[in-house]
């Protein structure tokens, strides 16, 4: 190097390259379900499920706002939302309660402590043992977590936002503190252990839905009933079907640990081990009957008609990730399009999209038109002259939860709204309680204890006010036309019969009306 190099201050080094981002480490806690190519690109974030979109709606805060006993959770809060945590800690103790009275046969008295930890350590065992095996199906033993080096699912912390200032949590254990996804798993606890073999136990018990009803008399469990099919409440059922795979062998493990040895499993066998009322397998069978007993409308007590419309959703991961059993509802009361069924054949051109208007009931009658119950159990009429049969809605205390949450799911959808339209059919059928006494007697309305002819015309009068008015269901408006048409007809057919009859007792009651006048002014 030369004498002047020498003097001459150093040149700046050239700058580096930027580093290249650091590739995203692959998420351990729910690895995909399929063998992703070695160069794929990132997955997109999933859209938001439907009924997602819609609690985040401004339609759907309306509605809260009008009805907060059938929209807002009473009881159970599956909702994650940092503004609800002193609610969902409080429901935590509701679902430790009832999965734990579950497992061991034992009502928690006073256990609650134990109960709540007993959540808990199952909801860890089965996020891990849930990992090790999507892990397993999708990327092999390397990207599987082994039992000692699996991430732990953290015991809440009382640093975490949720449970600062008022929110201060109780010394009981709750998941404050967990991520969604362990909650979620949680939440599936509550269903697939506790809750939804205690409906198939009330079910089977019972030969009709008010001996179901029977077994919830009580208000706590009414409202659990109630909280369970809201919108707010959710859950894929993926979440359900994940946690049913593994949650035998969670028990079991979660049982044997030191902690909880004073916790024995109701009901086992030789080995003392736990085993859910249903294979993972017949899942379908669960569905059906949860949304028998759910239905607004009536429907004989029978095993899921084949192919069940639930069969394969165990199988289906499609629809598992984006199907809720609410979801599952809405499908139970609509028929099945016929496959490969074209447009023409499916939406028929007897009303073009145009709804037409269901005349009274009173209205019905005088034109001989015989209402009759079905018990199909779907959002569907039939007709065929003088019969109308139209499904049997059942008045019962999930009702109108069961009916706006609905409408609620149906509110965004843009070709076809099943239940809304008939819930607005019957809102025209009921112009006041003496259209709903004829209902009832021809057994279209099923009130039994539950109530009154005011009670039920409230409830129809205001269960659609937020629908879009009139809402379209093809298969459901054509036989509505057909009804008017008939209707018309024979109203039609009986004033050109009676013509002379009818204007010679118009003229009868226009007189006497005169007279009655006359007289009052006479005596003024």
């Amino acid at each position: 190097m030369s004498t002047n190099e020498a003097t001459l201050p150093a040149a700046p080094p050239p700058p580096s390259p930027p580093p290249p981002p650091p590739a995203e480490e692959p998420e351990l806690e729910e690895p995909p379900r399929t063998r992703a190519p070695a160069a794929a690109m990132p997955a997109p974030a999933a859209a938001p499920l439907p009924y997602q979109r819609m609690l985040g709606s401004t339609a759907y805060e309306r509605m809260r706002a009008e009805h907060p006993a059938e929209f807002a959770p009473a009881s159970v809060f599956f909702t994650h939302d940092p503004r609800s945590a002193i609610d969902r800690r409080n429901s935590f103790r509701v679902k430790a309660a009832l999965v734990y009275e579950a497992v061991t046969g034992h009502h928690v008295d006073d256990h609650m402590t134990l109960a709540s930890s007993f959540l808990l350590a199952l909801a860890k065992e089965c996020h891990s043992r849930i990992i090790q095996k999507l892990s397993g199906d999708a990327a092999g033993e390397r990207d599987a977590p082994d039992a000692e080096n699996a991430s732990p699912t953290p015991s809440p912390d009382p640093d975490t936002p949720d449970n600062k200032g008022g929110n201060k949590p109780s010394s009981e254990p709750t998941d404050e503190g967990w991520d969604e996804k362990r909650k979620r798993v949680v939440d599936a606890i509550f269903l697939v252990v506790g809750f939804l073999p205690k409906l198939k136990e009330a079910i089977a018990k019972s030969s009709d839905r008010d001996g179901v009803d029977d077994s919830f008399k009580s208000q706590h469990m009414q409202d659990i009933v109630t909280d369970v099919i809201k919108l707010e409440n959710q859950l894929p059922l993926r979440d359900l079907l994940d946690v049913a795979a593994v949650v035998e062998a969670a028990v079991n493990a979660t049982v044997g640990r030191d902690e909880f040895k004073d916790v024995t499993v109701a009901g086992a066998g030789a080995g003392g081990e736990y085993k859910l009322p249903f294979a993972v397998d017949g899942f379908g069978d669960v569905l059906h009957s949860f949304c028998w007993y759910y239905s607004p409308f009536a429907s004989s007590k029978r095993p899921a008609a084949s192919p069940s419309p639930f069969k394969d959703v165990a199988a289906d991961e499609a629809t598992a990730a984006r199907t809720t059993l609410l979801d599952c509802l809405h499908m139970s009361l609509v028929r099945p399009p016929p496959a490969q069924q074209g447009s023409a054949g499916a939406g028929g051109a007897a009303t073009g999209g145009r709804p037409s208007r269901m005349p009274t009931a009173r209205e019905l009658r005088r034109s001989g038109v015989r209402i009759q119950a079905s018990e199909s159990g779907r959002a569907e009429v039939e007709f065929a002259a003088p019969a109308a049969r139209l499904p049997a809605l059942v008045f019962d205390f999930k009702l109108a939860t069961v009916a706006r949450n609905l409408l609620a799911r149906e509110y965004e959808e843009e070709r076809s709204k099943p239940v809304t339209r008939y819930f607005q059919m019957v809102n025209e059928l009921v112009e006041d309680a003496a259209d709903v006494r004829v209902l009832r007697r021809a057994g279209v309305v099923r009130a039994g204890g539950s109530g009154g002819d005011q009670e039920v015309l409230a409830l129809v009068k205001g269960i659609d006010g937020h629908a879009t008015y009139p809402s379209v269901y093809m298969a459901m408006d054509r036989e509505i036309e057909k009804v008017r048409k008939y209707h018309d007809q024979r109203m039609k057919s009986f004033f050109v019969r009676n013509r002379p009859g009818v204007i010679w007792a118009s003229s009868v009651a226009a007189i006497s009306v005169v007279a009655i006048v006359a007289a009052r002014r006479n005596r003024g």
